[in-house]
């Protein structure tokens, strides 16, 4: 069953506080295990299983390093939803209609 994550890197002592294009390598590692997402202003959404999400995860952590970074911190929230299946257009659609 697919959950949806958030994740959100911040890489540290990389010399620019410009993100995107550490953002944008990132991505290809999320296109490289076919995981569908969203980016948005703050993080990144990411629907899939959630053992290819932490090994792309993982992959991803060593993106700002190549970049030059010191240190990289970041933030993952998962929803894991058992009693139905869910996705991110769900969730769009499940707010929209309500308001």
């Amino acid at each position: 069953m697919a959950v949806i994550a958030e994740i959100a890197l911040f890489p540290v002592g990389a010399g620019s506080a410009s993100m995107s294009q550490v953002v944008a390598d990132s991505l290809k590692v999320l296109d490289k295990y076919h995981l569908n997402y969203q980016v948005t202003s703050t993080g990144t959404n990411v629907e899939g299983d959630l053992d290819t999400i932490f090994h792309a995860i993982r992959e991803m952590d060593e993106v700002p390093f190549q970049a030059g970074a010191e240190r990289v911190v970041f933030t993952l929230r998962v929803d894991d939803r058992r009693d139905k299946a869910i996705s991110m257009h769900y969730e769009e659609q499940s707010v929209q209609e309500k308001m």
